[in-house]
């Protein structure tokens, strides 16, 4: 599997990301919060391109989608649990898949399909327990933001013809551009080591390197394939919930983990058989 030296860094980052940022936003605003990560996103990847980016179409429809998909992910996580929060994101391949059909026409295998169905399958499931007060409205935000995080890997499949690296410069760029358009609607900063520490993290290795490396895949594989593999995430993540805090899922939602996994399986039976 040509994507799997992108996909265990990512999967593994991506999990913890959900905690740091999670304690970041507890002393920040969403908007303050993702402002900061993109713009510190923005220079690392803009110091690497030699501050070459690309400003056509695509690219800033490509940075609205990330823009909006991360503010409504922090605005979530105010009411979900960092596993709750990533098992509701990753609803992303129901809306990834066809959105890739209507623009790139990659047409799904059998087997991805049914392997996204049981999987998603999961999800439902494991969000049973969550449909109820400020947790339904977080997890409504949750998964709206799947949504536009189904859009921009759709565009940056799109975008594969162009250097990643110049690619994540341009679209962080315009994405700290419409972020400080919309820092006086909520602005909030009570900065303390455990902010600096979620920052520092989800800025750099769950920020600029997550995003690259989620670029790399989808750049590699067909959309499917890639948001199949990862509901890999979602059940790590609740994987180390159980490890750090003790928290132990309930009985459905734990089936819901094993269906994301079968899922994970079936979608790719072929390639694991080959």
């Amino acid at each position: 599997m040509k994507i799997l030296k992108y996909l265990l860094p990512y999967v593994i980052i991506t999990s913890f990301n959900y905690y740091f940022a999670k304690d970041a936003i507890t002393f920040s605003s969403p908007i303050s919060f993702n402002l900061i990560r993109y713009a510190i996103s923005s220079i690392i990847f803009l110091s690497i391109s030699r501050g070459k980016i690309i400003f056509n179409r695509d690219v800033i429809q490509l940075a609205v989608y990330t823009t909006v998909s991360s503010l409504l992910w922090a605005y979530g996580l105010l009411y979900v649990s960092p596993a709750e929060s990533a098992v509701l994101s990753y609803t992303m391949p129901l809306f990834s898949i066809p959105i890739s059909f209507l623009i790139l026409f990659e047409r799904p295998a059998l087997l991805e399909i049914v392997g996204v169905v049981i999987g998603f399958s999961g999800v439902i499931l494991y969000g049973l327990p969550l449909v109820h007060g400020l947790t339904l409205f977080g997890s409504i935000i949750t998964i709206v933001n799947a949504l536009f995080w189904g859009l921009f890997t759709v565009f940056y499949r799109k975008l594969k013809g162009y250097d990643p690296i110049t690619v994540n410069a341009s679209q962080f760029s315009i994405g700290s551009i419409i972020l400080a358009l919309l820092l006086p609607i909520d602005y909030n900063i009570d900065p303390n080591p455990e902010f600096y520490i979620g920052i520092a993290y989800t800025s750099t290795l769950g920020g600029a390197i997550s995003f690259f490396l989620w670029n790399m895949m989808v750049k590699a594989e067909k959309i499917p394939k890639v948001t199949v593999l990862s509901f890999s995430v979602p059940i790590l993540t609740t994987l180390v919930e159980f490890l750090l805090y003790h928290v132990v899922p309930f009985p459905i939602q734990l089936f819901g983990i094993f269906l994301m996994f079968l899922g994970i399986l079936i979608s790719r039976s072929r390639t694991l058989l080959s």
